[in-house]
């Protein structure tokens, strides 16, 4: 085969290239950016506690001070962030209980959320 019509490789990203996706990315510390030809995707190892199972009786400051006291022992286990996932609808005052705490979005429009086994 030509060498001009050789599939490039997928490659790691130049900080040029990084600092292009950069504001749209959440990169953190355990990010990589991949590059192939001028598609780049962001590769990202990260705690997520996700699903979380409140019971129907608990209230706000239940749910408030659990997943603060998770918060808590994360961080002093060294963890730098977390991820999770809620509702997009019917959760209002669980976001704003979030939010409150520094949880910030990291989408602009509700998503689905999928799983590839490997």
């Amino acid at each position: 085969m030509e060498p001009s019509k050789m599939i490039s490789p997928i490659r790691r990203a130049t900080e040029e290239e990084v600092k292009q996706i950069a504001e749209t990315s959440d990169l953190t510390p355990a990010s990589a950016v991949w590059v192939w030809d001028s598609d780049k995707a962001v590769i990202r190892s990260a705690v997520e506690v996700d699903p979380v199972h409140f019971a129907e009786t608990s209230g706000k400051q239940r749910k408030a001070l659990f997943f603060w006291s998770l918060m808590n022992m994360l961080r002093a286990s060294g963890v730098p962030e977390i991820y999770f996932n809620i509702d997009a609808e019917g959760t209002e005052n669980y976001q704003n209980i979030l939010e409150k705490m520094g949880a910030q979005k990291t989408t602009s429009k509700p998503q689905y959320r999928y799983k590839l086994n490997l």
